[in-house]
């Protein structure tokens, strides 16, 4: 007697914004595609918006993959005479509808759900974006502050989602995915050991030695980035805890700021090599076979009650974030 094939899982795709970093996100999904490993739902949030937005609209990959390559922050380079940042957004959404084919289309129109994550300014809320017009959700995830004025929709002011949610792995879960793919790509500084020696004074050798240097004038600016990127860091940390995803990609890419310019290429590259050095996890998504209903309570009590067990066993009063001074890890101020 035949037997019904058991269902595959869905699998939720959760993409970090990360600017010119995220372009990795092209990568994972080049080498999902062609090992035939299905992406049921996408949850993102800035440049992981825009590249979940575009692929669940159904733009040929290679399509993308051409565009990533080839786009720079000119290509959107507008002034904003309103002065709520430095560009407007005009340009950009016509750029999006050369893409989409349409200025028109909406989150019903794609071939899976998506969600993609704003910041509401006035209020700081997380403001999640999945029915309605698209253009404008991609706008509003991506409105990177200062640089992008907010963007005015659904009665809000909006921008980029990665001030509150930079990497929604939460949101998958709670979009229905039987497995979550997170896809990080954390901001990172390397600075050299020794610092250069500066030449003084306005003589023409301090000025030679200037402009011999002028190759590091972004350092001041990925040093700012990642600095402040840490507070974000945090809470991405404690979302991971809370709902982990089933298969965790980081792509790190020191040095590589979010208006980085010259580097897509490279970038796209390093999350291809990131997904095929964890092809073996990636194609198990698909193939290993879902738990039964009862077990899968049985673990999310597990998971509950080491939650409850933690937070018994904390401070009475924790600092947070976690200080690296021992004299600080005690149990009970002495």
């Amino acid at each position: 007697m035949p037997t019904d094939a058991p269902t595959q899982p869905r699998i939720g795709l959760a993409l970090s914004g990360g600017g010119v970093r995220g372009l990795a996100h092209l990568g994972v999904l080049q080498v999902m595609e062609q090992n035939e490993v299905p992406v049921g739902c996408i949850a993102g949030t800035s440049m992981g918006g825009l590249v979940g937005g575009l692929y669940a609209a159904g733009v040929p990959l290679p399509d993308l993959l051409e565009v990533g390559v080839s786009a720079g922050i000119m290509d959107f380079a507008a002034p904003d005479r309103s002065w709520r940042g430095l560009f407007q957004h005009k340009k950009m959404a016509s750029y999006l509808a050369d893409i989409l084919g349409s200025p028109d289309l909406t989150f019903e129109d794609l071939r899976f759900p998506l969600c993609v994550v704003a910041t509401d300014v006035e209020t700081g809320e997380v403001v999640l974006l999945d029915r309605g017009p698209l253009i404008p959700a991609l706008l509003a995830t991506s409105s990177f502050p200062i640089m992008f004025a907010p963007v005015r929709y659904q009665e809000r002011w909006l921008v980029d989602g990665g001030v509150l949610n930079n990497f929604p792995v939460d949101i998958v879960r709670h979009m229905g995915a039987d497995r979550v793919l997170g896809v990080n790509v954390p901001p990172s500084v390397k600075l050299p050991l020794e610092p250069a020696q500066e030449r003084g004074g306005l003589s023409p050798g301090s000025l030679i030695s200037f402009s011999n240097r002028t190759r590091d004038w972004k350092t001041p600016f990925l040093i700012a980035e990642t600095s402040v990127s840490w507070t974000s860091g945090l809470i991405t940390q404690e979302r991971l805890e809370r709902c982990p995803p089933d298969l965790l990609l980081e792509v790190h890419l020191p040095n590589v700021g979010v208006f980085a310019t010259g580097k897509n290429a490279q970038v796209i590259e390093a999350g291809r090599a990131v997904a095929m050095s964890h092809l073996a996890e990636l194609v198990d998504l698909k193939t290993r076979a879902l738990p039964s209903p009862w077990s899968r309570r049985l673990d999310e009590l597990r998971r509950r009650l080491q939650r409850a067990w933690e937070a018994f066993c904390e401070p009475a009063y924790p600092c947070y974030p976690p200080s690296h001074n021992d004299r600080l890890r005690g149990d009970h101020p002495t």
